[in-house]
């Protein structure tokens, strides 16, 4: 399964903490190149149109590097957010059988199985629009 998301990881560092040190970015992780775009008034209604709650500038970045979310057909919007909701809850169980140590092994086991069903549905729902 593709990973929609990738720009935000554990090396990422937190903006929750107060350690100084952990919030300064590795060097190579520094965003310190401009780059200017000019658009028209179509294009720009395009990029506007598109981008829903993303700055513009987030949107393009996202854009260029492909990293932009899914975007769910209409039809499917409502399935999607409740399976989002019961992947969740699935996560949370799993979470649970991890600190439950060996016992909850096998259960734990179908408990992935089950949200990797469950993920590719979602995925499929990216596509389907009837």
């Amino acid at each position: 399964m593709e990973k929609f998301n990738n720009i935000f990881d554990d090396e990422f560092p937190s903006s929750f903490t107060n350690n100084t040190e952990s919030k300064k970015l590795p060097p190579n992780r520094i965003r310190k190149h401009t780059v200017t775009v000019r658009l028209n008034d179509f294009e720009l209604k395009q990029v506007n149109d598109s981008r829903n709650q993303l700055s513009k500038s987030c949107w393009l970045r996202s854009s260029a590097l492909q990293q932009l979310p899914p975007i769910v057909p209409e039809p499917n919007k409502e399935a999607w957010n409740q399976l989002t909701g019961s992947l969740q809850k699935l996560n949370d169980l799993g979470s649970f059988l991890l600190r439950r140590g060996e016992e909850a092994k096998p259960l734990s086991q179908e408990v992935n199985a089950l949200k990797l069903k469950l993920s590719h549905v979602r995925d499929a729902l990216l596509t389907l629009d009837k």
